[in-house]
């Protein structure tokens, strides 16, 4: 395609000489101003397809798609991707009452570092997860005013991980312990509570 646009090119330029040429001395011009529109047109249609166009317009494509997944992927208002379900150690075994709370808890500071950070009331027995501020507590703002939008939002697939959590906990420290997600607008309020693997209170439900 490069000979295409430098034959047309030469092609152009001595046609342009040939017109001013022919109409000074012949005054005639019709045939040297087609050759003219002929290799300006070849010139224009090889500069066009040059692969050095397709491979940025393809990049360009390629890019816009990638940008469209990745928002589409992370929606403020969604919070399915934000479960996350730690894999809690056993071995507690010759450990006092106290120490495995303080094991549990550390191992669910760590599996949960990035969502936010996690309290034990030791008076209700509680871990209480408390989402930092981005998108994890954003996203649970707008649900904690919008209940109805759980179940849209993915509401269950968070819900779901912190019941399996919960069941873990039982089996390491009884069948007392909850774990309480809290309310980024009022974090003294809960808005999924689950003790032994089960839900004890929902905000979606209210």
């Amino acid at each position: 395609m490069i000979l295409l646009v430098v034959f047309g090119g030469l092609i152009f330029v001595l046609g342009c000489f040939y017109l001013v040429n022919s109409w000074q001395q012949y005054h005639q011009w019709k045939f040297a101003t087609l050759l003219v529109l002929v290799s300006l047109a070849v010139t224009v249609y090889g500069v066009i397809n040059l692969p050095y166009w397709h491979k940025n317009s393809s990049a360009q494509t390629s890019t816009q798609t990638s940008a469209k997944s990745s928002s589409s992927g992370t929606s403020s208002n969604s919070i399915s991707g934000y479960s996350n379900n730690p894999a809690l150690s056993s071995s507690t075994a010759n450990m006092t009452q106290k120490q495995k709370e303080a094991a549990v808890l550390k191992q669910l500071q760590s599996s949960y570092s990035k969502f936010g950070s996690v309290a034990f009331d030791s008076g209700s027995k509680t871990f209480q997860i408390d989402p930092s501020s981005g998108d994890e507590a954003d996203s649970l703002k707008y649900l904690a005013q919008n209940p109805t939008q759980a179940s849209s939002m993915g509401w269950s697939s968070l819900t779901d991980s912190l019941d399996k959590t919960s069941t873990q906990v039982s089996k390491l420290l009884g069948s007392d312990y909850s774990i309480s997600l809290m309310n980024p607008n009022d974090t003294s309020q809960a808005m999924y509570t689950t003790k032994n693997g089960s839900k004890t209170y929902d905000i979606a439900d209210q």
